[in-house]
């Protein structure tokens, strides 16, 4: 094999799964346009009446990808099929919540068992227990976050390219990544700066899993060694998701039910433009891939402290915009532009 066959391979992946993820997303749009809307109200942030659902390509891109992930393909594409199959139920027709938590727990079961969390730290059943969790955890803060356009799409590119790059071209990890990094460019143009489409559940589910299966199996390869990676890159959005979800649960709030309390949606609420949020959280992450690139050849109490370190400043920059953004109902603010 030639030197650079795994970098043209590797374009060839995302291009096939862009190529897909957007020729399904077009199908989608002129099925559901008329049929499956997401109509505007006080919790959302359009005004206009939208076709959701679109992220079905790029559940059909990640399955499409599963045979290379060896042995635990099989149980990739059950789980992602239960997981993203729920979420295309509840674009439909709404799924009660706890039935769509049950389904999101099956699907991540098979996940789990192909990817155990860390086994040999607190052993095989405890494993597979900590892994099915971190995949329900990841496939519902990627349905939180999926609120403004473009944001989850791009930040599971940027997640899926870099794990892809960290991993090693030409590994499991690397080709789901790719195809993760695929699916998400090809939906963006449906999304981003005016959506005509919106992911829908099965496309934030899609998502979750993703992200949750490449951080499964890249530490199943280093045996967690590099379990600070995940926390880098997906910093923006565990410190949005976490902090607002740990306000609601202080304030006595329903957290299953929709609401415009995250820092993304505060800003937009305030009067920043879609593209002007999506840009940020992208500026965010992408200079979280540079400290993870830089970190790789460090020591190891060097990568956690220079992580922990990224967390903090999250923390305090989170705590910033929520002053200069109020949440609503403290706040007049300013109705969100499609």
């Amino acid at each position: 094999m030639t030197p650079g066959a795994p970098l043209v391979a590797s374009l060839g992946g995302v291009l096939a799964a862009a190529l897909l993820s957007f020729a399904l997303a077009g199908a989608w749009w002129r099925f559901a346009r008329h049929r499956v809307l997401d109509l505007p109200d006080e919790r959302r942030l359009h005004r206009v009446p939208t076709p959701r659902g679109g992220g079905i390509g790029i559940a059909v891109a990640l399955l499409a990808m599963a045979p290379w992930l060896g042995p635990p393909g099989g149980a990739f594409a059950v789980g992602l099929a239960i997981t993203a199959g729920a979420g295309l139920l509840d674009d439909l027709r709404p799924v009660p919540a706890l039935a769509k938590l049950a389904l999101q727990g099956l699907g991540a079961l098979p996940i789990a068992v192909a990817w155990p969390l860390l086994p040999a730290l607190w052993g095989p059943v405890a494993a597979v227990a900590a892994a099915w969790l971190l995949v329900v955890a990841l496939v519902n803060l990627w349905n939180f976050m999926d609120g403004s356009n473009g944001l989850a799409a791009s930040q599971a590119l940027l997640f899926g390219a870099a794990t892809a790059l960290l991993a090693g071209l030409g590994t499991p990890t690397a080709w789901l990544g790719l195809a993760l990094a695929g699916g998400a460019l090809g939906f963006l143009p449906w999304n981003l700066p005016r959506a005509r489409l919106f992911l829908g559940d099965v496309g934030s589910h899609a998502l979750g899993v993703a992200v949750a299966a490449l951080v499964l199996s890249s530490l199943s390869v280093d045996g967690g060694q590099a379990a600070w990676a995940p926390l880098l890159l997906a910093s923006a959005f565990l410190v949005d998701g976490g902090l607002t979800l740990l306000g609601r649960l202080v304030r006595g709030e329903r957290v299953w039910q929709a609401h415009r309390a995250h820092l993304y949606q505060r800003a937009i609420s305030h009067g920043a433009s879609h593209g002007r949020v999506c840009l940020a959280y992208a500026a965010w992450t992408g200079v979280a891939i540079g400290l993870a690139a830089w970190l790789a050849a460090a020591p190891l109490a060097v990568a956690w402290g220079v992580t922990l370190g990224w967390l903090i400043s999250g923390i305090m920059v989170h705590s910033l915009g929520g002053r200069r953004w109020p949440r609503p109902g403290t706040d007049p603010g300013k109705e969100a532009r499609e």
